[in-house]
């Protein structure tokens, strides 16, 4: 024998289904945390302002200087497999380095530089330091780093630029 199912019962529960999604809806509207948008002040932290003051003065107009350059955008990235394209190209995606010496009449890389501070004596910063290694020689782009500082010696910046820059 089958029984059957009462439409009132029906109508009841989707109903008061209803009104529970609509609930979570407007709870999660009203609790939903405010975002604030601002344009940032500066690009660099006053430790990477100081770098940059002094690489300025040590390529004294020869070269361009690009800060916050995204790595992704600095490969090319290729492999028949697809999935191991993405998977290089997704380590990559969302990290930049400090900063990049280009060829002011056509934008071409030079030269990457990462300015080194305590953190990146960290377990993560550290496998992330030897992945940008790796990556750099294999792409043939010098990649230079220097230690964080008080300050900067602009012609010692001059002579490692112009080392890898030969190499």
């Amino acid at each position: 024998m089958v029984q059957s199912i009462d439409p009132w019962t029906v109508l009841f529960c989707s109903a008061g289904a209803g009104v529970l999604l609509l609930l979570i809806w407007v709870i999660r509207y009203f609790l939903e945390p405010t975002v604030h948008i601002e344009a940032v002040d500066t690009l660099l932290t006053a430790t990477e302002q100081k770098f940059y003051e002094a690489l300025d003065a040590a390529v004294d107009g020869r070269l361009l200087i690009l800060s916050k350059v995204r790595i992704a955008d600095l490969f090319r990235v290729t492999s028949a497999s697809r999935s191991a394209r993405h998977r290089v190209f997704w380590s990559i995606a969302c990290k930049h380095v400090d900063f990049v010496l280009a060829e002011a009449e056509n934008l071409r890389p030079l030269a990457a530089i990462e300015l080194d501070d305590s953190s990146h004596q960290r377990a993560d910063r550290r496998r992330r330091d030897e992945l940008l290694d790796d990556l750099f020689e294999k792409a043939a782009l010098p990649l230079l780093r220097f230690r964080a500082a008080a300050v900067y010696s602009p012609r010692m910046i001059e002579e490692r630029v112009e080392e890898a820059l030969k190499a």
